[in-house]
């Protein structure tokens, strides 16, 4: 097993459980917070019984992050008795796990009990983008770049210290500094190494700037390939690092006085067969044909109403602050980190880089918002929102700015007519739902800032 590495096909896994070379088949959905559901099967009770499938409970759309039953929705509840849905196999998707010993690992779609993929499956919405863009001629390529950090803790370790006061694996900034990461090389080492083998094809990895802060690149693909490849680094992460006696988290701010986590979605438009790019026009304002201008022109447009996607938590809403390198108000540029929207790389390489999601949203949605405003803007030949900006474009006064909470986002969401064209009221009114319980279910706990604040004084 070990000269195999990362994708095999349908007809190599069952050969090679045949030969007793794959033990474990692990199955698993996406579910809405971005995280893999599902079962561990042997592999020759997989290869012989469940190969259409398993079923799984729909709590799994159901619950919040920490599965707590959200009320009221549609899909599923008491009213349901939540039942079932099924975890179809994507063959396509099959990957050898090699950090588990005679493991492979397949992503489903989730569907209803008659094999119908569900519309509120972020897997299902990515996909839906993805078919909406060939159909318009296109082949959606986009890549992920995400931030998050490592401690020198347990999972329980951690949560025996609430979460407070965790040892970080550095504890200076250390943005760019080769040294820092070959003293972290002893964990980011078998990270990159892992995730390649994996078949995600991480580019680099690097030390940003909080205390224990890291940043992961992963090599630009297809949308849906994007999305899988995009929730397994996460898994893949969180594992590793356990291995190795340390923890990863990618919240967007887990820390007041610590810099925040993002994740950067770069995307690109191509001919139908991948040969050609269809950004750069040379002849065009800042080298971008129409089609580009109008993609960008989208996602801007329907930046507030899409937010939901790109940050649905509430701490989500932390790391957008001004002079912090995260997004605060709706403008485009070249290479600046101060705009919201970045046009990176040249010729072929062109490409816009979205820079409002956190590493904390769910990957397969931030993508579907990315592309799907985007083919909104070329479908209504939406244009770009203010000048494009080569100064601090904090201090442009005249720009929309982010929600920067999410009772807005959703209340957004919510209202948006756009967002309901692109992904269908279904979908919708399912994350409305989910991002008030949130809203909702914050509001009434006690918190340790209104501990410190009233609790003497008031």
């Amino acid at each position: 097993m070990s000269n195999i590495k990362g994708k095999i096909d349908q007809k190599t896994m069952l050969k090679l459980i045949d030969e007793g070379k794959l033990e474990t088949i692990i199955l698993c959905g996406i579910d809405m917070q971005g995280r893999l559901f599902g079962k561990r099967f042997t592999a020759k009770t997989f290869a012989e019984h469940f190969m259409g499938g398993t079923s799984t409970c729909a709590c799994n759309f159901g619950w919040d992050m920490d599965l707590i039953l959200i009320p009221n929705l549609d899909f599923t509840g008491w009213h349901t008795g939540y039942q079932d849905m099924l975890a179809v196999p994507d063959f396509s998707t099959i990957r050898v796990y090699p950090w588990f010993e005679k493991t492979a690992i397949i992503i489903c779609d989730s569907c209803n009990e008659e094999s119908k993929p569900l519309d509120i499956a972020p897997r299902t919405i990515l996909r839906a983008q993805q078919e909406k863009a060939e159909k318009m001629g296109y082949l959606p390529l986009m890549a992920s770049e995400l931030e998050f950090f490592l401690f020198k803790e347990s999972v329980d370790s951690a949560r025996t210290k609430d979460y407070i006061g965790l040892e970080p694996i550095s504890k200076y900034y250390s943005d760019y500094s080769v040294l820092r990461s070959s003293l972290d090389e002893w964990i980011l080492g078998p990270i990159r190494r892992g995730l390649d083998d994996l078949g995600l094809e991480v580019e680099s990895t690097k030390a940003e700037w909080g205390f224990g802060q890291v940043e992961l690149a992963i090599r630009y693909t297809e949308a849906l390939e994007m999305g899988d490849r995009h929730v397994l680094v996460k898994q893949g992460v969180k594992e590793i690092a356990a291995l190795n006696g340390a923890m990863a988290t990618f919240m967007a701010k887990h820390k007041s006085d610590d810099s925040g986590s993002g994740l950067h979605i770069h995307a690109s438009l191509w001919d139908k067969n991948g040969k050609k790019s269809i950004f750069p026009d040379p002849k065009k304002p800042h080298g971008m044909s129409d089609t580009m201008r109008h993609f960008l022109g989208g996602q801007m447009n329907l930046a507030r109403d899409l937010q939901f996607f790109y940050a649905p938590l509430i701490n989500s809403y932390k790391r957008y602050c001004p002079k912090s390198f995260a997004p605060w108000n709706i403008g485009w540029g070249g290479d600046n980190r101060t705009v919201t929207f970045r046009l990176c790389g040249h010729g072929s390489g062109l490409r816009i880089e979205n820079r409002i999601a956190g590493a904390d949203a769910c990957g397969p949605l931030a993508l579907a918002a990315c592309l799907g405003s985007g083919l909104y803007g070329i479908k209504k030949k939406l244009e770009p929102i203010g000048p494009f900006i080569t100064g601090d474009a904090y201090e442009e006064k005249s720009l929309p700015v982010l929600p920067h909470n999410l009772a807005d986002a959703v209340k957004n969401l919510d209202a948006s007519e756009a967002a309901r064209e692109i992904f269908g009221n279904e979908a919708v009114e399912h994350y409305v739902k989910v991002g008030r319980w949130e809203v909702e279910t914050f509001f009434g706990y006690v918190t340790d800032w209104e501990r410190r604040k009233y609790f003497e004084m008031a």
